[in-house]
């Protein structure tokens, strides 16, 4: 009888064990600058300088965006089409930020993707002013922000 209680008290303590390592092993959402949690945010110049659009999920055309926050900024109300010199990833549910020239969801031209909790303030000149379209994607092997 008293093996029975103990193997039975062992396995209880292996189920809450995994559970709590399961708990802790969940990610916190990742917070980019100046960008609210579970975003995905594109600025018309800086990140701390300018006016910002946000986006909470997959947008296949910039042309019908403009930079609708923090109008007073530069930039403010702009069309963020061919404007986004910075970005900032908050996603709450771990997304990468894919950006591309192409519009539709064909997916062409591949620029940047920005990271969970990381932002890039002023692109490289050769990636600024040349987003189209944005992209959700899991965890990739792509080099990112």
């Amino acid at each position: 009888m008293r093996l029975r209680k103990r193997s039975t008290a062992v396995a209880g303590l292996a189920v809450m064990a995994a559970s709590a390592g399961l708990l802790m092993g969940a990610s916190p959402a990742s917070a980019g600058p100046n960008c609210a949690s579970g975003n995905h945010c594109v600025f018309y110049l800086g990140i701390n300088d300018s006016a910002r659009h946000s986006y909470f999920d997959t947008d296949t055309d910039f042309r019908n965006d403009t930079f609708n926050q923090l109008t007073g900024r530069n930039g403010g109300n702009q069309t963020v089409h061919n404007n986004v010199d910075s970005a900032s990833n908050s996603s709450t549910g771990g997304y990468e930020s894919h950006y591309y020239t192409g519009i539709g969801s064909d997916w062409e031209g591949f620029l940047f993707c920005v990271n969970p909790g990381s932002s890039v303030d002023y692109l490289p000149s050769s990636l600024q002013n040349r987003a189209s379209s944005l992209r959700l994607r899991g965890t990739t092997s792509v080099s990112c922000y």
